[in-house]
């Protein structure tokens, strides 16, 4: 039946002037004052900023991690609805009806139709039932319902596993390009204090103007690099934030960052204990696995389609007239009726076109899929143990032969230095020797910090709680 008017230009004239949700974020003004990010000012009282303290913060603040655990509320409260099968229902009905109805134009009317009739009928109700037995369909539900706010959490634990390892990478990011613009400032105070020196000595007339020119030349490149590292510093840093919860706000720049402590680890001395680990502490592979059990109770709520299912019922109604006629002898009548009714009632499903039977092998395909993923993620994660476990070690090793090659190249550079000085050497040598100095510092602040990501990357292959 089509609109009328008097009804379709009211819906029209407020579904024009309604509010939308997504009317509010138009621009950066109006982000900003829906979702006010966090203030860093309380950090910037702190002299050093540890890792566990932007743990900590993250954890409270990180938009997305936060999101991930208002699942685990959903999951739970769908658990709860789930419930209600098992308590009765009680629906409350009302109503009124006002009948016109005029019969003067009936030819030859049967008996007791009256020529005009003016009806007004009221109705009140109140119904209630209570499901005795579906097949079990309830307590399937119910069983899948749990599993499910189990696996949330197992989820909400992983969301936890991966922003934990998100923050250590960005803030050893962040520590990398702070020792990679020591380095460089370190080389820019070499190349100076060669330029002076090779300036007093140009002036004396015991080198050429080229050895000035080669020391301010890598003087200009150290600067290069310093300003590269400072980038790298503020993307890093950007990055840092933005875990942190602070995407609108940078973090104070006097806050120092504390580089990697030891590389030693006793938890981790053989692949077997972390694969061990990682099978019983690994968020994703349980929630995989309870992937498992909600097939499962599924299937066997399809199942509960072949049985029959009962209900007790109850109602109390009231309903009362008002009647009034016109052309009749009689002129009007009036009723009050109270009905009170209960009894049991069931009902069985013979045939609905097989549609039960496909549903229950429907349910047993995504019984077999749910153990076919299961499966394909225990691999990805002994996979993904097993690379952590190989970058681990061999981060390591790399740390300990860069400490060896930054000693011998810092003999070699005072070696080359004294010689170019008194004349023994050339500046090409030495170049080369200060370029190995910087080039092994870089590799070992990078060895160091590859380490200290490798070892993140392992706690969090191995599922270990931070």
């Amino acid at each position: 039946m089509a609109l009328r008017p008097f009804v379709l230009f009211p819906l029209l004239f407020l579904a024009a002037c309604a509010e939308y949700p997504s009317d509010r974020y138009r621009g950066l003004a109006d982000f900003r004052k829906e979702f006010p990010s966090a203030d860093p000012a309380p950090l910037a009282g702190k002299k050093r900023l540890t890792l566990a303290e932007v743990r900590r913060t993250a954890l409270a603040n990180n938009p997305d991690y936060l999101s991930a655990h208002q699942s685990v509320a959903a999951a739970k409260y769908r658990y709860y609805r789930s419930l209600s099968a098992y308590l009765p229902q009680a629906d409350f009905r009302a109503g009124v009806l006002h009948s016109l109805r005029n019969s003067h134009d009936l030819l030859n009317p049967p008996a007791g139709v009256m020529p005009q009739e003016n009806l007004l009928v009221s109705d009140l109700g109140l119904r209630a039932s209570l499901l005795l037995f579906d097949g079990l369909a309830r307590e399937f539900a119910m069983l899948a319902a749990r599993q499910e706010e189990r696996r949330s959490r197992a989820l909400d634990r992983n969301a936890r596993r991966l922003l934990v390892r998100a923050v250590a990478y960005a803030y050893y990011d962040a520590v990398l390009a702070e020792e990679t613009r020591r380095i460089a400032e370190a080389d820019l105070a070499f190349q100076l204090s060669s330029l002076r020196q090779a300036e007093n000595q140009y002036r004396n007339g015991l080198v050429s103007k080229a050895a000035v020119l080669n020391f301010r030349i890598l003087a200009n490149s150290a600067r290069s690099a310093i300003l590269n590292a400072r980038y790298r510093g503020e993307v890093a840093r950007n990055s840092l934030g933005a875990l942190m919860g602070y995407p609108d706000r940078d973090l104070p720049a006097e806050l120092e960052l504390s580089p990697p402590g030891s590389e030693a680890d006793g938890l981790y001395r053989s692949l077997g204990s972390c694969l061990e680990q990682a099978a019983a502490n690994r968020p994703d592979l349980r929630a995989a696995a309870l992937m498992l059990d909600i097939a499962l109770f599924r299937k066997w709520r399809a199942f509960s389609e072949f049985l029959p299912t009962v209900r007790a019922e109850t109602g109390l109604d009231f309903s009362t007239g008002n009647s009034r006629y016109g052309g009749y002898r009689v002129d009007r009548s009036r009723h009050n009726t109270t009905d009170f009714n209960w009894g049991i009632a069931g009902e069985w499903n013979l045939f609905r076109g097989f549609a039960s039977v496909n549903q229950f092998r429907e349910r047993m395909a995504e019984q077999e899929i749910a153990r076919l993923q299961l499966s394909e993620q225990f691999l990805r994660v002994l996979t993904e143990v097993r690379d952590a476990w190989a970058n681990y070690r061999n981060a390591r090793e790399q740390v300990r032969l860069c400490r060896e090659t930054l000693q011998w190249v810092y003999e070699q550079r005072a070696l080359v230095r004294s010689a170019f000085w008194c004349g023994r050497d050339t500046i090409t040598r030495l170049n080369g020797a200060q370029s190995d100095v910087v080039e092994a510092e870089c590799r070992l602040a990078i060895a160091r910090i590859e380490t200290a990501k490798a070892l993140i990357q392992l706690r969090a292959a191995v599922g270990m709680e931070e």
